[in-house]
């Protein structure tokens, strides 16, 4: 916790004074809650006895006995995404950018608040996280260079798609082993979050380094 005087303004210009700007801040933001996610993601999975990731969903992982490492990590992806682009605020050159990383951020903090079990807000939340995820990657092309930003609109591409065929499988019971192309639900899920969690490292490393 922050100790009494200290403020997030504060710190930032006591970084700011050490050779980073804002901007290197918030890109490192994003890269180190994309990464912290990730790792939760693994370290959940690894200890939630009997959990499929081919079947399971990946927020059954927030409930149960890893429920805490889940929920907390999740949170704290949106809630990186969401002061790294407080902080990129002044440099990022596309308002539309900005409004779809936030929105998303405020997605992926809403399904750290409420897990599977309270529905339908965390389909909503859900939802919001990955479609405007997906967009926020397809947009950041404007703030990239290529081939970088050649990779960002396949990567959200990719996860749009994913997301559409996806839709079949919107209903089917929990443990549920029915497939579509092949891939149970799962699965697929997998392939339209990941291509975004991808994505954030990427665009949060390059962001800061351009900057560093």
């Amino acid at each position: 916790m922050l100790q009494p005087g200290i403020t997030v303004a504060n710190l930032t210009k006591s970084f700011e004074s050490k050779g980073f700007d804002r901007t290197t801040l918030g890109g490192t933001l994003l890269y180190v809650g994309g990464i912290q996610w990730l790792l939760g993601i693994l370290l959940a999975e690894s200890w939630n006895p009997g959990y499929d990731s081919r079947i399971d969903y990946v927020s059954d992982l927030g409930v149960g006995p890893t429920a805490l490492i889940y929920n907390v990590s999740v949170f704290l992806l949106g809630l990186c995404m969401f002061l790294g682009v407080v902080l990129m605020m002044e440099s990022i050159k596309s308002r539309v950018h900005a409004g779809l990383l936030t929105i998303s951020a405020i997605g992926a903090i809403g399904v750290g608040i409420f897990p599977y079990t309270m529905q339908p807000w965390h389909s909503i939340f859900t939802l919001i996280a990955i479609l405007f995820g997906a967009l926020a990657a397809i947009s950041s092309y404007q703030i990239q260079r290529a081939p970088i930003s050649h990779v960002s609109v396949v990567l959200g591409l990719l996860s749009l798609t994913a997301s559409i065929v996806f839709l079949p499988y919107l209903g089917l019971e929990v443990g549920s082993t029915e497939t579509f192309l092949g891939m149970a639900k799962g699965s697929m899920e997998r392939w339209a979050i990941y291509p975004i969690l991808a994505w954030l490292i990427g665009h949060g490393s390059y962001i800061a380094r351009a900057r560093a």
